[in-house]
C-alpha cells in the first residue's frame, strides 16, 4: 500500500478506498489478536496493526486528504477506533479461557501486559520487544487518532468521543489517594494519563457545558446494554471526581495561603516572608484558570443516578451486584473527596452550605442501598464505624464516610441523621456513641432548633431501642428521660415533645402490634396527660394535636386490646433480618485495618478491576471475592469495651398502656394535684378503667399488671387512700399462699441456666425458674431476654430467634407472675402517704369529697373469683385479696357492705358445692382445682371479720358450713379451715354452736394425720375455753372430744416411734392432748362426769398398750380424773377461819402443839397423813397426790366435849358446832334459791356490777385461786377416792405405813413446793405512736384506752403483797410494782409481766423491766406505733414468740384518745423465731374484734408458752427429751419417796397387759 500510494503522496481519488481497505485490515488484524491468534504470532499482528494504523493516521493528518473525505467517512474513522476500544473491552470480558482475561484486583501499573509464559527474548528482532494488551493497543490507537483529529472533529461527534474515553478510562481506574495538599500523585498508566489529559481539556475548555450534559447522561444505566453502560458510568464518575478534586485542591491551597499570610506579621504589623512550596501558588492560581466542576452542580444528577442504579430489579442486577457496588463506590468516592476537603479545612472556616447539602443528599441516597438490600450475597450488611470494617469496598467507603470522628466537622448534622437512618446495620456501640455525642452537642434538647426533628427520627427507628442493642437502647432511654425531665416544667417545649412521643407510639403500634420496648414512653404519655389537665389549655395551642382526653382514650383502648397470642415473643424484631452485632455475641469476626487514616486508601486498592467484574457477570457468576468477609484473625476479633447495661424485656402494648394509666392515677391521687377537682375526677375515671382492665382486657399480662397495682391500694383509719409497696406482705401471707401453688422463687442463677430445655426457656416470659420446671415472673408484660448459659458444660447459644414447638410436644405452661414480684410500673414517691383528695368512704356524706368507687372494684374481684377462666389471673386474686381485705377501712361504705355480703354468699356456695375454679380452662402441672379452693378458704377466714355486713344469720351459718366442708380437703385447706373455725368460735358463736357437733365428728375422722394434730388441738382448746359453745353438749359430743384428744396419744406411743412431725411439736401435742382432756372434763356437769370415765380409761390404756406399765402422763391423768370426777374442789386447800381457830396454839393448852400425833401411809401414788389435833376430837387428814393436795378437817363426835374431871371444857367446839348448824340451814335455803347457778352466771353477775377502773378499782388481794366464784359440789366418793390406794387394784392394794418418820419433813417440804397446777409467765409491752426502740417501749407507763380495756379482759388485777397461792412470776412488789395481771383456772395460772405497771424509775434502759420481760418466752406486744413491729426489737437471748396486736388500718392513735376505731377490729400476728414450726391457729394473721381479743390472746399466750417451753427444753428441737409437767414432777417425787421408805411386797392380783387394768382403773365401779 505504501508503494502503491508512494507513501501516501498519491491518494487523490483513492481516499474512500484507502479508508475502507485500511479499516478492514486493521479490524481483521485486531480480530485475529482477540480471537484467532496464538502467542507466537501476536507480536507480528501487533506490529502489522501499528504499521497500518500509523499509515492510516498519517493520511488523516493531512488536511487535503481529510478535506476530500465526506462526513460519513470521518465518522467511520471515529467509529473504527472507538469500536476497537469497545470490542477489546467486550472481547476480553467474554473470553474466559483467553490468556487476556486477567482477574486482577486492578490493572497493573506497569505499561507491559505480557503474560509471563509468552515473554520472548528481547534479542528477537522480527517482533516488537513489548507485546501490548489488546485493550491497551486499542486505547493507544484511539488516543493517537484524537491527538491528530480532536481539534478538527465536529461537535456532533463529541458524545461518541467522550463516551469512548469514559469507557477507556474505566479500564484503568487507578485508585486515588486521600485528598490533601501534600498528597502524592497517583501512579497512573501512561495511557490513563493521556485519557485524563484529553478529558480535562474537554471539560475545562469550550466544550465544558456539552461535556457536563454528556457526563450526566452517562451516569445513568442503559437498559439495552447494561455492561457497556457500566463501563461508561464508571469512567464518567472518575472524570467527575477528578474534576471536583482539582476544584477542592484549589480551595485548600488558597485557604492555606490565606491562613498563612494572615498570621505572617510581626508584632509591629510589618509583613514577613512566607515560606511556601514552589507548586502551592500554581495549585491555587493555575495559569489557565478556567471554570471547573463542583459537586453542587451534579448533586441532583448523582442522586437520581444512584436511585436509578439501585432500582434495577433483582433478576437483572443479580450478576452485577459487585459491579453495582463499584459504581456506588465511585459515587461514594466523590463524597469522600468532599468530606476530606471539609476535614482538611481550618476549624475557623465554614464550608459552603451547598457542598454540605450535596454531601448529605448524595450520602443519603447511597446509604439507601443498605436499607434496600439488607444483605449482600446472603451476608447481612453490617458497618463497624469505630473499627472501619465492612464486607466490601463500597461498604468500607460508607463506613469511612460515617466515621464518628467526622461528627466533629460541619458535616455533623448530615452524618448524624444518616447514621440514625441505617441504625439497623451499624454496631450497637457506634449508635450509643452517636447518641452521646448528640447529647453533648445539645442536638436533642430545646436549645437546638431541630431537636424535635431529631427526636422524630430517633423514635421512628425502633432498631435504636430494640433489645438487640442494649447499649444504644440504654443511651436512648437515658437521654429521653433527661430531656423529658428538663422540659417537663416548660409547657412550650414539653407539649411538642409529648405529641411527638404520642404520634410515634401510635405509628409504632400500628407496625409492631405486639410490644413496645420501654415503659418510659408510656410514663411520658402519663405525665403529659396529668400536666395538660393541670394547665390552662388556652395558653398553648395544640395545632390540631391530640388533647389529654384523646390520649386517655387511646390508653384505655390499648389496655383492652392485645394480639391473639399473648405469649411473649423472642426479643428479636421479625420485621427485619437479624443483623449480627458485636454485643450479641453472634456476629462473625472481621479483620481490623491498621489505622483509620488508611482505611479509605486500602478500600480503593482492594477494588476489583472492571475486566474481572465484567468477566463475572457475562458468565452469570458473581465474584465471590467481593462478597466473602475477610478471614477472621484471632487477634482482631472485636469486643465491646462497654458492658451492656441490664435491661428489662419488652412490654406488651396493653401492659404499657396499663403502666401509663397507673402513672396517671398515681399522680392525680398521691400528689398535691389531688386537691384539684379535675384531677380527682380524672383519677376516678382512670380507676374505673383499671378495674375494667382486670376482666375486659384480652392481655393476661395487662390484667395482672392492673391487679398488681390495685391489690396494693390501702386506706388509713380516716379512709384516706395510699399505696403500699415495701410492706405489702409484711405478714408473709401472700408468700405463704403463693408457695402453696409453687409461685415462690426457690432457684437463682446457675440453677436456672442448668435447665434441660433452653429452647423452651427462650420462648417464655422472663421469669425465674420454679421447682418442677415452672416459670416464675418478675412482673407481667416483661418479655424474656435471652442470656448465655452460665453452665460451664454448655456453650453459649447463638440463636436470636426461637423455633416454634413441634406439634407432637404440647406447649409448656407459662407462669406470668411469681413471688416476690418485680413490678413493671412505678408510682410517685408520695404514694405511701395518705391522699388528701381521695378516700374510700365519707362518713359525713359531704358533696365536696370524691369517694373512690371501691365497691365496683370489689364486685369485679368477686366476678373474677366466680367466672375467671385464666388461672394466672385467678391465682393472683386468690393470693392477694385476703391481705387487702384485712384493711377493713378500705371497704366501709354501704355499697361495699352489700358487695361483701354478695361475695361471701357466692364464695360459700361455690366452695360448698365443689364448683370453685370449674371455669378455669387450663391448669398448670401439679395444680388442681382443689388447690384453688384451698386458697379460697383464706378469703373466707378474713371475711369473718366482716360479720357486721352479714345481716342475715343464715349467711353466717353458710360461712361456717363452708369452712366445715373444707375439712374434707387437702392438709393445707384443712389447716386454713381449722384456723377459720377457731376464729369463728369467738366471732360467730351462734353458728358455731349450731355446727359444733358436726365439726367434732369430722375432726375425729381426720385426727389420723399427725400434721393436723396441733391445729385440731388448738381448735379444741379454744372451743373448750368458751363455755357458751358447748353449754348444750350431750355425752356423745363430749365423747367425740375426748376421742379426738386421746387418739393422738395412740399415734405418739406407736411402737415404731414414727410420729410424722418434729419431736418438739410431738411433745407439745401430747401435752396439749392431756390438757384438752382436763379442760373438757371440767366442762362436763358434775353428775355426768362419771359416765365418761370408762371411755377415757380405755382410751388411755389403749394408748399404753404394748408397754410394761402405764406411762407417767397417763398415771397423772388417772389421778387427776379421780380428783375431779366427784367434786369441783380446788387442787390445793386454802386457810379458812375454822382452820385458823382449830389450829390456833393459843386456844390450846399452853405449851402444847396444835397436833398431838401424826402418822403417814402410802396408798398407791398418794401419801396420806392423819394428824390428831390438840383440840379435843379434831383430826386433820392430808392426801398428797400428783394432781394436788387435799385437806380434811373433821371432828370425832364419839368423843365427849367434857371429860370426867375436866375443869376447862372445850367451849370453842360448842360454838363452832352451833355456827356450823346455822350455816347448814342457810346453805339449804341458798341451794333452793340458786342451786343451778353456774360459774359463768356468777361471773356475769360480777360483770354486771359497777366495777371501777381496773387500774384504781377493785383488786384481787390476799386471795388464791380457790377463792374464785364457781359452783362447788362434793360427792362422798370424793372423800373415799382421796383416801384410797387408787389407781392400784383393790385386791392388790397394800397400805404401807411409813415407819421412818424422819424422812417425812424433807419430803413434805419438797413436794409442797411443787405447784399443783401449771404456771406460765408472759410479758406485755405497749408500743406508743412513733416508737421503735427497746428503750422507748420499756419506759412506757401507760397505754391507749383500748390497750387498757384489753388488759382488763386478759386477766385479773392482783395485789402482789400478801398473795398466798397466786403465782407471782418472780415479781417483787418492792421493786416491780404492787400490781400485776394474772389469770387462773383449775389447770393453770398465767402471770403477765406488764411493762406499763412496772415502775421505770431513773433507769433509762429499764433494766428491771427487761429482767422479767426479756426472760419471758412469750411476749404480747400492743403496737400503736403505726409501723410493723420488728421481731428483734427487744434484744434478749429468749427471743421465741411475739404476739403482736395492731390496728388493721394505718393511723397512729394518741395514748388516751377516744377513737371509735379502737373498739372495732385488730390485727393479730404471731411472730416466731427462725426454725420454729407453726403451732397457733393464727396463721399469718387474723382479724379479731376488740371484745373477743383478750380471750383469744389469753389462749394464744397459753399455747405459745407451752410450745416454747418444749422447744427450749429440747434445745430448739435438736434433742429428743421429754418435757416434764408440774403434775408429773410431783408423781415422780412420790414414786422416789415410796421406793425409799417402803419395801416392795409380792402378791396381788396379776393382770394380762395394760388393757387388762381397765377393771380397776375405772374407779366409778367401786366408788
Amino acid at each position: 500500500m505504501l508503494a502503491f500510494t508512494r507513501s501516501g503522496k498519491e491518494t487523490v481519488g483513492l481516499e474512500k478506498a484507502l479508508i475502507r481497505v485500511l479499516r478492514k485490515w486493521i479490524e481483521g488484524a485486531f480480530s485475529g489478536i482477540l480471537y484467532q491468534s496464538t502467542s507466537e504470532d501476536r507480536a507480528e499482528r501487533q506490529r502489522s496493526i501499528e504499521v497500518m494504523a500509523g499509515f492510516h493516521l498519517a493520511l488523516l493528518g493531512k488536511q487535503d486528504f481529510v478535506a476530500r473525505l465526506s462526513t460519513e467517512d470521518v465518522a467511520g474513522v471515529l467509529s473504527l477506533y472507538g469500536g476497537l476500544v469497545d470490542v477489546s473491552l467486550s472481547a476480553t470480558s467474554e473470553s474466559q479461557t483467553s490468556e487476556w482475561s486477567l482477574p486482577l484486583p486492578h490493572p497493573p501499573q506497569s505499561p507491559t501486559r505480557l503474560p509471563p509464559k509468552d515473554r520472548r527474548s528481547p534479542s528477537t528482532s522480527s517482533i516488537p520487544s513489548i507485546i501490548k494488551h489488546p485493550v491497551d493497543l486499542a486505547i493507544e490507537l484511539f488516543l493517537n487518532y484524537l491527538h491528530i483529529r480532536l481539534n478538527a472533529i465536529a461537535p456532533d461527534h463529541l458524545s461518541v468521543i467522550v463516551s469512548s474515553l469514559f469507557r477507556a478510562l474505566s479500564w484503568y481506574n487507578t485508585p486515588l489517594p486521600r485528598l490533601a495538599l501534600n498528597a502524592m500523585a497517583p501512579s497512573q498508566h501512561p495511557l490513563e494519563k493521556r485519557i485524563t489529559d484529553i478529558l480535562d481539556t474537554l471539560v475545562t475548555g469550550s466544550y465544558a457545558a456539552s461535556c457536563a450534559i454528556i457526563l450526566k447522561r452517562h451516569l445513568f444505566p442503559l437498559a439495552s446494554d447494561l455492561p457497556k453502560s457500566i463501563q461508561t458510568a464508571l469512567g464518567a464518575l472518575r472524570t467527575l471526581r477528578a474534576s471536583i478534586r482539582r476544584t477542592l485542591i484549589t480551595r485548600l491551597a488558597r485557604s492555606y495561603i490565606n491562613r498563612t499570610s494572615s498570621a505572617a506579621y510581626t508584632a509591629s504589623g510589618a509583613p514577613v516572608g512566607i515560606d511556601l512550596q514552589h507548586d502551592l501558588m500554581e495549585r491555587a492560581w493555575s495559569k489557565d484558570d478556567v471554570a471547573v466542576w463542583g459537586l453542587p452542580r451534579f448533586r441532583i444528577a448523582l442522586c437520581n443516578a444512584c436511585k436509578t442504579w439501585m432500582s434495577i430489579t433483582d433478576d437483572r442486577v443479580g450478576p452485577y451486584t459487585n459491579t453495582l457496588e463499584v459504581i456506588l463506590n465511585e459515587m461514594a468516592g466523590v463524597v469522600m473527596d468532599m468530606t476530606n476537603a471539609i476535614e482538611e479545612a481550618s476549624d475557623g472556616e465554614d464550608p459552603d452550605e451547598d457542598d454540605v447539602e450535596a454531601v448529605k443528599d448524595i450520602l443519603t441516597e447511597l446509604v439507601a442501598y443498605i436499607n434496600s438490600r439488607r444483605t449482600v450475597n446472603g451476608v447481612p450488611i453490617h458497618l463497624d464505624l469505630t473499627q472501619g470494617h465492612a464486607s466490601s469496598p463500597f461498604l468500607s467507603t460508607l463506613t469511612a464516610l460515617l466515621s464518628p470522628h467526622l461528627l466533629a466537622t460541619p458535616l455533623y448534622d448530615a452524618l448524624a441523621t444518616i447514621t440514625i437512618s441505617i441504625a439497623a446495620h451499624v454496631a450497637d456501640s457506634d449508635i450509643a456513641q452517636l447518641l452521646m455525642i448528640m447529647q453533648e452537642r445539645q442536638s436533642l434538647s430545646p436549645t437546638s432548633p431541630g431537636w424535635l426533628l431529631y427526636w422524630t427520627k430517633l423514635l421512628s427507628n425502633p432498631e435504636i431501642y430494640s433489645f438487640r442493642r442494649p447499649l444504644s437502647r440504654h443511651a436512648c432511654m437515658e437521654i429521653v428521660q433527661s430531656v423529658w425531665d428538663f422540659v417537663k416544667d416548660i409547657p412550650m417545649y414539653r407539649q411538642p415533645m409529648g405529641f411527638v412521643v404520642y404520634d410515634i407510639v401510635q405509628h409504632y403500634l400500628g407496625t409492631h402490634p405486639d410490644q413496645w420496648p420501654s415503659d418510659l414512653v408510656w410514663r411520658i404519655l402519663a405525665d403529659e396527660v396529668v400536666l395538660r389537665t393541670a394547665e390552662d389549655t388556652g395558653s398553648y395551642s395544640t395545632d390540631g394535636k391530640a388533647n389529654p382526653d384523646e390520649i386517655v382514650e387511646f390508653l384505655i383502648e390499648t389496655s383492652l386490646s392485645a394480639p391473639a397470642d399473648d405469649t411473649p415473643s423472642p426479643s428479636v424484631d421479625d420485621s427485619s433480618p437479624a443483623t449480627p452485632m458485636p454485643t450479641t455475641g453472634v456476629s462473625s469476626p472481621v479483620a481490623m485495618s491498621p489505622s483509620k487514616e488508611s482505611a479509605a486508601k486500602e478500600m480503593e486498592n482492594s477494588m476489583p478491576s472492571v475486566m474481572s467484574i465484567l468477566s463475572s457477570f457475562t458468565s452469570g457468576n458473581s465474584s465471590r471475592s467481593q462478597s466473602q468477609q475477610p478471614p477472621a484473625d484471632s487477634q482482631s476479633v472485636k469486643t465491646d469495651a462497654i458492658n451492656p447495661p441490664h435491661e428489662d424485656p419488652a412490654l406488651h402494648r396493653a401492659v404499657g398502656a396499663v403502666i401509663s394509666l397507673i402513672s396517671i392515677f398515681s399522680q392525680c391521687t398521691f400528689t398535691s394535684l389531688a386537691l384539684s377537682d379535675s384531677h380527682r375526677s380524672l383519677a376516678v375515671r382512670i380507676f374505673n378503667a383499671l378495674v375494667n382492665v382486670c376482666s375486659a382486657s384480652t392481655s393476661t399480662k395487662a390484667r395482672i399488671c392492673a391487679l398488681q397495682f390495685l391489690m396494693r391500694l390501702r386506706v388509713d383509719r380516716d379512709h384516706r387512700l395510699y399505696y403500699v409497696s415495701a410492706n405489702h406482705d409484711e405478714n408473709g401471707h401472700i408468700q405463704s399462699l403463693a408457695s402453696q401453688i409453687s409461685r415462690c422463687t426457690p432457684l437463682r442463677g446457675s440453677d436456672i441456666s442448668n435447665s434441660d430445655e433452653p429452647e423452651v426457656r427462650q420462648a417464655r416470659p422472663r421469669f425465674p425458674q420454679e421447682r418442677n420446671g415452672r416459670r416464675l415472673s418478675r412482673g407481667p408484660g416483661r418479655q424474656h431476654q435471652h442470656e448465655a448459659s452460665r453452665s460451664r458444660s454448655r456453650a453459649p447459644s447463638t440463636r436470636i430467634g426461637v423455633s416454634s414447638p413441634t406439634p407432637s410436644r404440647p406447649a409448656m405452661y407459662e407462669a406470668m407472675w411469681v413471688w416476690p414480684e418485680s413490678l413493671p410500673f412505678a408510682v410517685t414517691a408520695e404514694a405511701d402517704t395518705p391522699s388528701e383528695g381521695l378516700s374510700s368512704y365519707d362518713p359525713t356524706a359531704s358533696e365536696e369529697k370524691i369517694v373512690l368507687p371501691l365497691s365496683s372494684y370489689l364486685a369485679k374481684m368477686k366476678d373474677l373469683l366466680m367466672v375467671e377462666k385464666d388461672w394466672e389471673v385467678l391465682s393472683y386474686v386468690l393470693c392477694h385479696l385476703p391481705t387487702q381485705l384485712s384493711n377493713k377501712h378500705l371497704f366501709c361504705g354501704p355499697k361495699s357492705k352489700l358487695v361483701v355480703a354478695n361475695l361471701l354468699a357466692s364464695l360459700c356456695a361455690s366452695v360448698a358445692e365443689g364448683r370453685f375454679g370449674a371455669t378455669v380452662v387450663r391448669w398448670p402441672d401439679g395444680v388442681l382445682p382443689r388447690d384453688a379452693q384451698g386458697l379460697a378458704y383464706h378469703i373466707l377466714a378474713v371475711l369473718i371479720s366482716y360479720k357486721q355486713c352479714f345481716k342475715e344469720p343464715q349467711l353466717q351459718h353458710r360461712l361456717v358450713e363452708a369452712l366445715l366442708a373444707g375439712l374434707n380437703g387437702p392438709p393445707s385447706a384443712i389447716k386454713t379451715c381449722l384456723h377459720g373455725l377457731s376464729l369463728s368460735a369467738f366471732e360467730l358463736q351462734p353458728s358455731m354452736t349450731k355446727h359444733l357437733s358436726r365439726i367434732l365428728e369430722k375432726l375425729s375422722q381426720i385426727m389420723s394425720n399427725p400434721a393436723m394434730a396441733v391445729h385440731i388441738i388448738d381448735f379444741l382448746s379454744i372451743v373448750g375455753s368458751l363455755s357458751i359453745l358447748h353449754a348444750n353438749f350431750t355425752d356423745a359430743d363430749y365423747k367425740m372430744v375426748f376421742g379426738v384428744a386421746l387418739q393422738y396419744l395412740q399415734h405418739h406411743n406407736r411402737a415404731d416411734g414414727a410420729v410424722g412431725i418434729s419431736w418438739a411439736l410431738s411433745q407439745h401435742v401430747r401435752i396439749m392432748s392431756y390438757y384438752i382432756v382436763y379442760l373438757w372434763f371440767l366442762a362436763v356437769k358434775l353428775p355426768d362426769r362419771p359416765h365418761h370415765i370408762k371411755y377415757i380409761t380405755r382410751q388411755l390404756l389403749l394408748a399404753n398398750d404394748g408397754k410394761d406399765e402405764v406411762d407417767e402422763p397417763a398415771e397423772v391423768c388417772f389421778d387427776w380424773l379421780a380428783r375431779y370426777t366427784y367434786a369441783s374442789a380446788d387442787p390445793r386447800p386454802a386457810n379458812s377461819m375454822l382452820s385458823e381457830i382449830i389450829m390456833d396454839d393459843n386456844a390450846t393448852v399452853q405449851g402444847s402443839e396444835s397436833a398431838l400425833t401424826q402418822k403417814t401411809w402410802i396408798f398407791g401414788n398418794s401419801v396420806v397423813t392423819i394428824r390428831t389435833l390438840a383440840r379435843r376430837g379434831w383430826i386433820e387428814v392430808l392426801s398428797r397426790r400428783a394432781s394436788g393436795l387435799t385437806k380434811f378437817l373433821c371432828r370425832a363426835e364419839n368423843l365427849p366435849l367434857v371429860t370426867p374431871g375436866d375443869v376447862d371444857p372445850d367451849i370453842l367446839s360448842l360454838s363452832i358446832g352451833s355456827i356450823l348448824d346455822r350455816s347448814a340451814g342457810s346453805a339449804d335455803q341458798s341451794e333452793v334459791d340458786g342451786q343451778e347457778q353456774t360459774s359463768d352466771q356468777a361471773s356475769s353477775t360480777e360483770t354486771r356490777q359497777n366495777r371501777p377502773d381496773p387500774i384504781t378499782g377493785y383488786v384481787w388481794s390476799g386471795t388464791a385461786p380457790s377463792q374464785r366464784r364457781k359452783e362447788v359440789s362434793l360427792d362422798p366418793s370424793y372423800f373415799a377416792l382421796q383416801l384410797s390406794s387408787y389407781p392400784e387394784s383393790k385386791q392388790g392394794a397394800v397400805e404401807r405405813f411409813v415407819v421412818d418418820s424422819a424422812k417425812l419433813p424433807a419430803f413434805f417440804r419438797t413436794l409442797d413446793r411443787m405447784p399443783v397446777i401449771d404456771t406460765h409467765k408472759v410479758g406485755i409491752m405497749y408500743v406508743a405512736p412513733g416508737q421503735s426502740t427497746e428503750q422507748e417501749i420499756l419506759r412506757n407507763t401507760h397505754g391507749s384506752p383500748a390497750y387498757t380495756r384489753f388488759l382488763e379482759g386478759l386477766g385479773r388485777l392482783i395485789n402482789l403483797r400478801g398473795q398466798l397461792d397466786v403465782y407471782a412470776g418472780g415479781l417483787d412488789p418492792d421493786e416491780d410494782g404492787e400490781y400485776a395481771y394474772a389469770w387462773w383456772d383449775d389447770i393453770g395460772q398465767i402471770l403477765y409481766h406488764t411493762a406499763t405497771l412496772m415502775p421505770s424509775g431513773h433507769d433509762e434502759h429499764s433494766t428491771n423491766k427487761k429482767r422479767h420481760i426479756g426472760n419471758d418466752f412469750v411476749r404480747i406486744v400492743w403496737n400503736d406505733s403505726g409501723s410493723p413491729y420488728q421481731f428483734e426489737t427487744l434484744s434478749t437471748q429468749f427471743q421465741f414468740v411475739n404476739i403482736v396486736i395492731e390496728p388493721h388500718s394505718r393511723g397512729a392513735v394518741a395514748a388516751f384518745s377516744n377513737n371509735v376505731h379502737e373498739n372495732e377490729y385488730f390485727k393479730l400476728i404471731v411472730q416466731r423465731a427462725p426454725g420454729m414450726t407453726e403451732f397457733t391457729p393464727i396463721g399469718d394473721f387474723k382479724l379479731i374484734s376488740a371484745e373477743q381479743l383478750p380471750l383469744l390472746v389469753r389462749q394464744l399466750s397459753l399455747l405459745s408458752d407451752w410450745f416454747v417451753s418444749v422447744f427450749q427444753h429440747t434445745q430448739k428441737d435438736t434433742v429428743k427429751v421429754e418435757m416434764t409437767t408440774n403434775w408429773r414432777s410431783r408423781l415422780q417425787a412420790i414414786k422416789r419417796f415410796r421406793a425409799q421408805v417402803v419395801t416392795p411386797k409380792s402378791g396381788g392380783e396379776q393382770v394380762d397387759g395394760i388393757v387388762g387394768q381397765e377393771a380397776y382403773r375405772d374407779f366409778t365401779t367401786s366408788y
